[in-house]
């Protein structure tokens, strides 16, 4: 054999090795699910007298394609489409808004080629009408809008701001993040809302949330932030690739495993339960209608 052969097979060993542990490696192993109750949830949405939710319609402002498994370790290297999505809770008083997307400059910065200027329009129209504004975490995708929108000094009041994720908007280093005075610690789970309760999860942040909402059809929702960001991570029980999670954008992995594998196994155990991934534009898309959504345009996930 000679040393160039040599040499392209351990060149070769080397990718293979390198593929492997940063696009496939779901582990550490031996990680136990963090349950989520599901009882102690519905019991807690019906803590706080009033009018449930009537439904919960979508936006996508952004989307870019990427390889499923930087999202989903060990799902291979097709292309899916990664959307930066809002969502609105209708609620008689005005709708509880749930994380609000970027900006387009932020946007061209990530790397989001494909930008939507009237969903933007959209977002900024349910933040000002909203009773309320949620987020499941401070990373700018979710909050970007938020902090850039008009009126801010407007909205800024009805935004439900932990501690831990105001430190989080301060890192973000935009002028309107100082702004925020009020913050609001909350218990593991907490009803924010009839029907709309918020769950601590941290792992993908420190200050991660989750947010359940109970309709008043009964039909129940989770929506997962990023620790989910695509359904293969709740349906395969696997985290996002080494990659992302150690390198380009560290969280504490561990935890996120545990917390994914949680929810594989309430999707098993309640399969009537609608577990929402956060950037997954394909899955929605496809799910809509089947998922009870409404989207707020009618060629999302068509671009």
């Amino acid at each position: 054999m000679s040393r160039l052969s040599k040499v392209l097979i351990v060149l070769l060993i080397s990718l293979g090795l390198a593929y492997y542990w940063l696009l496939v490696n779901a582990g550490p192993g031996g990680i136990a699910a963090r349950q989520i109750d599901l009882p102690a949830l519905r019991a807690e949405a019906d803590s706080l007298s009033g009018k449930r939710p009537t439904g919960i319609t979508f936006a996508v402002l952004a989307t870019r394609s990427i390889p499923s498994a930087s999202l989903a370790a060990g799902t291979g290297l097709r292309q899916v489409t990664e959307g930066i999505v809002a969502w609105q809770i209708a609620t008689p008083k005005g709708g509880i808004v749930v994380d609000t997307g970027l900006s387009p400059a932020d946007a061209e910065a990530m790397g989001y080629s494909d930008y939507d200027p009237a969903a933007m329009r959209k977002v900024d129209g349910w933040m000002g009408a909203a009773e309320q504004i949620l987020f499941t975490h401070a990373h700018i995708d979710h909050v970007g809008r938020f902090l850039d929108h008009p009126e801010f000094d407007a909205i800024s009041p009805k935004a439900l701001v932990t501690s831990g994720m105001l430190g989080g908007i301060n890192a973000l280093w935009r002028e309107n993040g100082s702004h925020i005075a009020k913050t609001r610690n909350l218990a593991p789970i907490e009803a924010v809302a009839p029907g709309v309760v918020v769950i601590q999860t941290p792992g993908h942040t420190p200050a991660s949330q989750m947010v359940y909402v109970r309709l008043a059809s009964g039909r129940e929702y989770l929506l997962t932030g990023d620790t989910a960001s695509l359904a293969a991570n709740f349906e395969n029980g696997t985290p996002r690739s080494r990659l992302v999670a150690d390198i380009l954008a560290p969280e504490d992995r561990p935890a996120v495993i545990g917390w994914v594998k949680g929810l594989q196994s309430m999707r098993q155990r309640y399969p009537a339960l609608v577990i929402l991934p956060s950037h997954d534009a394909d899955w929605l898309s496809a799910n809509t209608e089947k998922l009870g959504l409404n989207s707020a345009s009618a060629d999302q996930g068509k671009r």
